[in-house]
């Protein structure tokens, strides 16, 4: 019987008729309750016995193989911290991005016909002599809105 047929005629068969039809190509019920695992062997074991089995030096080959000790040994385990450590030995660092901005440079943008410059400094920018701590304030202050303010911009793609 054809590979194909056979898998779908397996695919129909119950849990009870699989298990028995795995015993009856191995000798032994199986361990198992995957389906899919069942039928992949199923299908194998028709397959040996149809064009023959591997040869005794490929086999002998893959036994050597899994008793290598390299591919049996483990990962070393995890370094852990020291679960000494006190709490208060923690120390916070505030997020700061990664600068894309040189302080010094000039932002252009023409918005509702005014030309708008804003200087960005090194912790934040200038707009008409106020200071904004976010490029997104600054747009907020310009334009009465919330703004991104890379988007506002030009900066960072974005819709219209």
């Amino acid at each position: 019987m054809e590979i194909n047929k056979l898998e779908k005629v397996l695919n129909k068969l119950s849990m009870q008729k699989l298990r028995e039809r795995f015993a009856q190509c191995y000798g032994h019920t199986p361990t198992t309750r995957n389906r899919a695992h069942l039928i992949k062997k199923i299908l194998w074991a028709t397959q040996r016995d149809a064009f023959g089995d591997i040869s005794e030096a490929a086999r002998r080959k893959a036994l050597a193989i899994a008793a290598d000790r390299d591919v049996k040994a483990r990962f070393p385990a995890v370094q852990r911290p020291d679960s000494e450590i006190k709490p208060d030995t923690t120390k916070v660092v505030a997020y700061q991005p990664v600068p894309n901005l040189l302080p010094g440079s000039i932002l252009h943008r023409k918005y509702r016909g005014e030309n708008i410059r804003v200087l960005v400094l090194e912790n934040g920018f200038e707009w008409n002599g106020e200071f904004y701590k976010s490029l997104s304030a600054t747009a907020r202050a310009i334009t009465g809105t919330r703004w991104n303010g890379k988007l506002f911009f030009g900066l960072k793609k974005g819709e219209k």
